[in-house]
């Protein structure tokens, strides 16, 4: 699209004046963006952004699974719809703070979630599950790790340490997720297990 130009006039001289930016599918500059609020930056925090929407959406997905009367692991489900929730709040929380550094926040398209989590002969329901979830966490990690490393590039130790505080939290839920999956293990595919497995956990394991 070509640039509109408004010319405005003064008493001693005429200024011409770019405003494209206002028209749709332009961009509009931040009077808050930093010299060290780079694009590559903008746009990798953008896609973690995504990255969090995605992993709210499926872990939405997995909530209503586990809660269905097919299945019925209820303390399972309240697990991943506390997850999801946790997503969103992240999604929040990075988006407010790539508006406060003067950035644009772009989604990206999101696929369609994984529904299904039977059971198969060697593994429960439950424990695909929270496999799933604690490979989906990984990723999330490495995001955060490739969000990092960019700031780091970019002499931008603000944004190192606003990234640092999701490393810590993403560590500790790893650890929490494989412990369960561990438990599940042992558990094996028995249905009484894993019902008691599901009566017995708490979201704050």
């Amino acid at each position: 699209m070509n640039s509109i130009l408004f010319l405005l006039f003064s008493f001693s001289s005429a200024k011409i004046i770019d405003l494209s930016y206002m028209i749709e599918g332009g961009e509009s500059p931040s009077r808050s963006r930093h010299s060290t609020w780079s694009a590559e930056i903008e746009a990798a925090l953008n896609e973690h952004i995504s990255m969090e929407l995605a992993a709210g959406y499926q872990y939405r997905a997995m909530a209503n699974f586990f809660r269905a009367d097919s299945v019925n692991l209820k303390n399972t489900a309240k697990f991943f719809a506390e997850n999801a929730d946790e997503e969103w709040n992240h999604h929040e929380e990075l988006s407010k703070y790539q508006i406060l550094r003067g950035g644009r926040v772009e989604y990206k398209p999101l696929d369609a979630p994984v529904h299904d989590f039977s059971g198969t002969e060697d593994k429960s329901d439950a424990r695909i599950g929270f496999e799933s979830a604690l490979a989906m966490e990984k990723k999330v990690y490495d995001s955060l790790l490739r969000v990092h490393a960019i700031c780091g590039r970019h002499n931008d130790p603000a944004c190192e340490d606003k990234i640092e505080e999701y490393l810590t939290e993403q560590i500790e839920a790893i650890d929490n997720l494989a412990r369960i999956v561990a438990d599940l293990d042992r558990i094996g595919t028995d249905g009484h297990a894993v019902w008691h497995f599901d009566q017995e956990f708490s979201s704050s394991s």
